[in-house]
């Protein structure tokens, strides 16, 4: 599990909570993964209440199920589930892009032209927060805060579930064709068109990850039945 640094006792409810929702949606703290209560506290430098208060409201979002006895053990999402996840993220990123797209100004497009040029030669594990900054920086200037902290919530929620290596999958041209003539349709404020070209890299990502995860969970299934017989 990875390790904590000691937090400020004046702010530790709320730290408490950022610290462990953050490592979940990273993957540092992986999906099946017990949280110790205890383990947790002592990491952290607080007593077990901020501790206890963090995982009942991950519970709430669905991040950690608590069992009775046992504690508290971080979700997995299902192969339903992460297709769910890209359906809503599809919903609402391209409407967030239709209202940010009459905003975008040239210092928008001169970032994302940037963050694309590093995606260009970012290793496997830089390539999941490059790819957020690039879609983030076309939705910034829609000015809704709250929806973008969903879609990068539901970004990362979807992501933490697969190793690094398969976030890129070998498809790094092809994204990177799909970003650079999303990127030339919001230059032309050709909204339809844009907003089309996003939802279909969308669903491309969500057909390549789906079939990933789909198969590891599969080959997981096979290795604990064989270690069963």
């Amino acid at each position: 599990m990875a390790t904590f640094k000691k937090l400020e006792r004046s702010t530790a409810a709320a730290q408490v909570l950022d610290a462990l929702r953050e490592r979940i949606l990273s993957g540092a703290i992986s999906g099946g993964e017990p949280l110790r209560q205890e383990r947790l506290a002592e990491e952290l430098g607080v007593s077990r209440v901020p501790v206890r208060e963090a995982l009942n409201q991950l519970e709430a979002e669905g991040l950690v199920r608590l069992v009775s006895h046992k504690g508290a053990v971080v979700t997995r999402l299902s192969v339903d589930e992460l297709r769910e996840a890209y359906e809503i993220r599809a919903q609402l990123e391209t409407w967030l892009l239709r209202l940010s797209l009459p905003e975008l100004a040239e210092p928008d497009f001169a970032r994302a032209d940037a963050l694309l040029a590093e995606l260009d030669g970012a290793a496997p594990e830089q390539w999941s927060d490059l790819n957020w900054a690039f879609h983030v920086t076309l939705y910034r200037p829609a000015q809704r805060p709250q929806a973008v902290a969903l879609a990068r919530k539901m970004y990362l929620n979807a992501y933490r579930h697969l190793p690094v290596p398969a976030r890129v999958m070998g498809h790094r041209d092809q994204m990177q064709a799909e970003h650079r003539a999303l990127l030339r349709l919001c230059r032309d404020r050709a909204v339809d068109d844009a907003c089309r070209a996003l939802a279909a890299h969308i669903a491309d990502a969500a057909t390549s990850l789906i079939a990933v995860l789909a198969a590891a969970r599969q080959n997981e299934n096979l290795r604990k039945q064989g270690s069963e017989a």
